[in-house]
């Protein structure tokens, strides 16, 4: 989809527009390359190649069995109606990434100029939380879009036929999800953990309401952010979890390592 992709670089654009302004030195986007390199690794480490094929499999069972159509009917027939359409309408700004990305760009800036006092530190958290997930997750979800080459349930059915059409992967799913989930996994709050992931899930329900992706489509492409998000917070635990840096000590000076539990 030419919107996912146009996001992509939208925000590769911000990323380093952003670096350039806030450091001349280029600190900011080294830290960034770096952070982003290492979500790469975890992405495509084994586990979680694991974990997005079971994602496909799930996926391929509803999309190449009735089960999608079926879905797809009850909810046009039963539950679509004016009012569904009003909210789908203002929920599929979310998985616009002309719209949502300069935000987290915003954010992830302010957490940056301001050294992450109070609550700009969460800000800029979630920010480049965000930013890093969609760098990550949009190349595979792209990619898989038209791999899968699924059609629209407004085209056709949801067989999948490889490379004869580009929406097999929910791309306003994907994106969408994305800020609800690096939220809910920001927080260890129950009552608002629980929330943010249902809201996640907001998105990726407009286009099955609007009848422009079948449940299939839209739960991968929120199984694909899901999967982003995760490896970012993996690597910032990895980060948090061993701290290596100088230390004085008699004569000269020395390095400490400091684990963290």
């Amino acid at each position: 989809m030419k919107k996912l992709e146009g996001a992509v670089f939208l925000m590769v654009l911000l990323a380093f527009q952003a670096g350039a302004r806030a450091e001349g030195n280029g600190q900011i986007i080294g830290r960034t390359l770096q952070a982003v390199s290492h979500d790469y690794q975890s992405f495509y480490s084994r586990k979680n190649i694991g974990d997005l094929a079971l994602g496909i499999g799930a996926a391929g069972v509803l999309a190449n069995t009735s089960i999608d159509g079926e879905i797809q009917g009850w909810i046009q027939g039963s539950l679509r109606n004016e009012d569904t359409d009003e909210l789908s309408e203002s929920i599929k700004l979310l998985g616009e990434g002309a719209v949502t990305i300069p935000f987290y760009g915003l954010a992830a800036l302010v957490g940056e100029t301001t050294e992450g006092h109070g609550w700009t530190s969460a800000t800029g958290e979630w920010g480049k939380r965000s930013l890093r997930a969609v760098l990550v997750g949009a190349p595979p979800a792209t990619f898989l879009q038209r791999a899968i080459g699924a059609s629209r349930p407004d085209e056709d059915d949801s067989l999948w036929r490889p490379f004869n059409d580009n929406n097999g992967v929910s791309g306003h799913s994907f994106m969408g999800a994305v800020p609800f989930i690096a939220a809910a996994r920001m927080t260890e709050n129950p009552y608002l953990r629980y929330p943010l992931y249902l809201g996640s899930m907001l998105c990726g329900w407009s286009r099955i309401n609007d009848d422009r992706h079948y449940f299939s489509q839209a739960a991968l492409g929120w199984w694909i952010a899901y999967l982003s998000v995760s490896c970012g917070e993996l690597d910032e635990n990895k980060e948090k979890g061993i701290i290596i840096r100088p230390y004085p000590i008699a004569g000269g000076v020395g390095v400490i390592a400091v684990l963290g539990f």
